[in-house]
């Protein structure tokens, strides 16, 4: 989808970013707070007590999947589209089994969405979730996302996306997920898909290979029934193209927002994620 961010030009934003990662790298990715993390069981390393007031930098990090992710803060503007974000632990949180759970919520007057940035490279290579939640059940103008991206790029370029949604302004029923390389809207760059509310856990991933000898990068993608890479297959979807972005300071995203700023009426607005592997091409 297009993505406007008013965080990514925020030189606040900017500089906690490069503090946060200059900070988890020099640690060996483990993320340091000055006092006693705000819980134990969410992986959750709150740098401050509370959930910081609107405007803040954020500074929340969380742990899951082996990765350190700065959680997008309290902000009217800084999700896809400029919709609202919140780092509420009761938005985004890890459980005691290990699973990420994130939930679209009724904060200070607003809906907000979540989105989490790792604080990692992001190599050439297969990423690979395991949705344990019935997306097919979530509102209309929910959106589930896994996206590499790069911040400040030239729009509808530089993205890759993984998107669970119906999308009822893009996809005709009764599809509601589709794979996309950018622009989006250009002729073969989505794939659209149907998934049934009795297909859950679904693993989806995309393999993302550079271009060789000076030719076309390449992304294949899939989703299965069931966590393995051998479940059985739903669909897959192979792209080609000049457009495939290099991994070169690109970043990591994982989101669930409202599409349009819509408010929840009907369904669910909620996903829990089990957990997220990065295979490195050649690794």
């Amino acid at each position: 989808m297009p993505r406007q961010r008013g965080f990514s030009q925020s030189g606040t934003f900017i500089a906690f970013l490069a503090l946060a990662i200059t900070g988890v790298f020099g640690l060996g990715l483990t993320a340091v707070a000055t006092q006693q993390p705000a819980s134990t069981d969410n992986g959750t390393v709150a740098l401050t007590a509370v959930d910081p007031p609107m405007g803040s930098p954020g500074q929340r990090l969380l742990n899951w999947s082996g990765i350190t992710w700065l959680v997008y803060p309290n902000c009217a503007t800084c999700g896809p589209s400029l919709t609202p974000t919140t780092n509420a632990t009761k938005a985004v949180y890890v459980d005691k089994r290990g699973w990420l759970h994130l939930r679209v919520s009724h904060i200070d007057g607003k809906w907000r969405g979540v989105e989490l940035r790792a604080l990692t490279g992001v190599p050439y290579g297969t990423y690979s979730w395991v949705v344990n939640s019935a997306t097919a059940d979530m509102d209309p103008w929910a959106v589930l996302g896994m996206f590499v991206y790069l911040p400040g790029t030239a729009k509808f370029t530089n993205e890759i996306d993984i998107e669970d949604s119906r999308f009822p302004h893009l996809l005709r029923a009764p599809n509601n997920a589709q794979f996309t390389t950018r622009p989006y809207f250009a002729a073969g760059h989505q794939h659209s898909y149907y998934i049934d509310p009795t297909y859950h856990p679904i693993r989806q991933q995309f393999t993302w290979m550079p271009s060789f000898n000076g030719g076309n990068g390449t992304v294949q993608f899939e989703t299965r029934l069931g966590t393995r890479p051998t479940s059985p297959l739903l669909t897959s979807w192979s792209f080609t193209g000049y457009n495939v972005p290099t991994s070169q300071n690109m970043q990591l995203f994982l989101v669930l927002w409202m599409n349009q700023n819509r408010t929840p009426t009907t369904g669910t607005h909620s996903a829990v994620i089990r957990n997220l592997t990065i295979s490195p091409l050649g690794g």
